[in-house]
């Protein structure tokens, strides 16, 4: 009897023992949960999606008060909910729907319509994407009607600037200081009747992805052959009429012709562990034109653009009218006048306006912006779908949708359809930065995702983008490729990609340069410069890539056209691109993808 009992004690002991240490074990646990980061947000962040509509996995107590339960969110007890929100509303939920209050009608009412979202903790960036959008059109640059103002974002220094008009598919992060406030302000004047979808969703800091270019990216086609434009033009449409979104005027396309090089090889991409041509520009010095590979000559008469029908147009950029009202009398008189006027230059050969035509798919990361189908801006590839390009390219435009906005991409010659392999692509969203301010220019940057992705061979290709965010990139020969105007004499666009190479500047002597036009002056650390003493980028030039490349093969692009001296003539004013290193964590953000819960 008193072993059973010793026995019994001796068990109940061990039992004991076990139980603290399971109890201390998940004491350990749960307190490790509680204190993991990654597990936290991926509970109280998740995304949920049912039948197209995004929602929420919150609490069921929160969803009651919030929103509406439209499903379950895997094994947890939340629920997905939808929230949908209209004027007045606030939310704490990481993602709503905010809407007019007769949504999916319209409405007429004029009315101030704020909406309210609270940032959870651990919240980096907030995404705004306009699933549909129509107020009031943009009138000269600006909203004089309506405007949604979003107020809250993390930047001290930037204010953000009021948008209207049709941004239907168009997007736009930016970065949020958690436990802060997000406001939609919107004042509405109820004519026209307008009608909005806007989805906003909270980005987790730990959940934002770094991005990083395809493998090969940025790889140039060194042996490439030379390009002879056909005598025999294509089978053309009919010419679109010029877009009213865009401040252009009506133009004929003059060829740009090359030596009469016979086309070799087919173009290929320099294989991995091959030696590049070495490069034969000194770093930091200007290049020496060869006047035989540019020939620019009077215009003698149309040549329709083929591109699938479309035409191509210079697009000015909005810079040149902010330009204009900043130029006072004083400097036009210490500026030669002729510096206002179109005029042939006596050697022709030393302006991209210089520069010369590149060779076939030589910069496969080239693209060309079309709209009504008209060109109106560059662009690179930076992904299998992602477009990076200017905001000022596509800022207060597209009026009637961006269902007529395609990508050109491995195109060379846009007067002609057969050249190279090129596709052309159409755009699912635009995504501008929302600190993007058309009078002074800056935050000059946005992103085009396109609807299906971009198969990538010796035609097509994408762009490799800086890994050291600290590069300047000072001294550095740079590259500048595009389709813009190439004499400042005839506003007419060039048919023929062409490039130009030249030093990159020292920034604090190129803010310095442009101080004399107070708003439109450069940023030390959001901008890159370039020498313009031989070539220049002009209009239409705009949103393209500025790249450096080592070796003469591998580029990276460190800027994006910008602005610069609106009649592309060299009064001492540099050519200003966007840096970049300095939108990298935008970049981040925008191309971040959403994980969502299927319920």
């Amino acid at each position: 009897m008193i072993r059973n009992m010793h026995y019994v004690l001796l068990l109940t002991a061990c039992l004991s023992a076990t139980v603290a240490a399971e109890s201390d074990r998940q004491g350990r646990q749960i307190f490790q949960q509680l204190t993991s980061h990654s597990t936290v947000v991926a509970v109280q962040y998740q995304l949920c999606e049912k039948e197209g509509i995004l929602g929420a996995c919150l609490p069921s107590a929160v969803c009651q008060q919030q929103g509406k339960f439209i499903g379950y969110c895997g094994n947890s007890d939340n629920y997905c909910c939808k929230v949908i929100k209209t004027c007045g509303g606030r939310t704490t939920s990481h993602q709503a729907y905010f809407r007019n209050p007769n949504y999916p009608g319209r409405d007429s009412e004029a009315r101030v319509c704020p909406f309210e979202m609270d940032i959870g903790k651990e919240v980096c960036g907030v995404r705004l994407y306009f699933d549909f959008f129509e107020l009031a059109k943009f009138e000269s640059g600006v909203c004089i009607r309506d405007t949604l103002t979003v107020l809250g974002s993390a930047s001290t220094k930037f204010a953000t600037t009021p948008v209207c008009g049709n941004l239907t598919n168009w997007a736009t992060t930016f970065a949020v200081k958690s436990g802060s406030r997000v406001t939609l302000a919107m004042v509405l004047q109820g004519m026209p009747s307008y009608k909005f979808s806007v989805r906003v969703t909270q980005l987790p800091c730990g959940q934002i992805t770094t991005f990083h270019s395809p493998t090969y990216a940025g790889v140039k086609n060194v042996n490439a052959p030379p390009y002879t434009p056909t005598t025999t033009p294509a089978p053309t449409e009919e010419p679109g009429t010029t877009p009213t979104d865009f401040p252009t005027e009506p133009t004929t396309l003059i060829p740009d012709p090359t030596t009469d090089v016979p086309t070799t090889d087919v173009p290929t991409t320099l294989a991995p562990g091959v030696d590049p041509k070495p490069t034969t520009l000194t770093p930091g010095k200007l290049p020496v034109p060869k006047h035989d590979k540019v020939v620019i000559k009077a215009e003698q008469g149309e040549s329709p653009p083929v591109l699938e029908g479309v035409d191509s147009v210079p697009a000015i950029s909005a810079f040149k009218r902010a330009f204009e009202l900043e130029v006072n009398d004083r400097f036009a008189l210490k500026v030669n006048e002729r510096c206002w006027q179109y005029e042939d230059e006596s050697d022709a050969g030393f302006r991209i306006i210089g520069g010369s035509n590149t060779n076939i798919n030589e910069y496969p990361w080239q693209v060309a912006l079309v709209y009504k189908k008209k060109f109106f801006c560059g662009g690179s590839l930076i992904s299998d779908r992602h477009i990076l390009t200017a905001s000022h390219c596509i800022f207060g435009s597209f009026s009637k949708g961006i269902h007529e906005v395609v990508v050109s991409i491995g195109d060379h010659d846009l007067a002609t359809r057969d050249e190279t392999n090129h596709t052309v692509g159409r755009v699912k969203s635009i995504n501008w930065n929302i600190h993007y301010n058309p009078h002074t220019t800056h935050n000059d940057i946005a992103i085009l995702e396109l609807q299906e992705p971009v198969e990538f061979d010796q035609y097509k290709n994408a762009v490799r983008l800086p890994t050291d965010l600290d590069e300047d990139y000072l001294d550095a020969n740079a590259t500048i490729t595009g389709w813009g105007r190439f004499n400042i004499r005839h506003k007419k666009t060039n048919t023929i990609l062409k490039e130009y190479t030249g030093p990159l500047l020292n920034t604090s002597a190129c803010v310095e340069a442009w101080n004399k036009f107070p708003g439109i002056n450069a940023e030390l650390d959001q901008h890159v410069c370039l020498d313009i003493t031989l070539g220049t980028p002009c209009h239409g030039d705009s949103g393209g890539p500025l790249v450096v490349c080592s070796g003469g093969a591998h580029c990276t692009q460190v800027g994006v056209v910008s602005f610069g001296f609106p009649l592309c003539t060299n009064v001492g004013l540099p050519a200003v691109f966007a840096r970049v290193t300095h939108f990298k964590s935008w970049l981040d953000m925008t191309t971040h993808p959403l994980s969502v819960l299927h319920v």
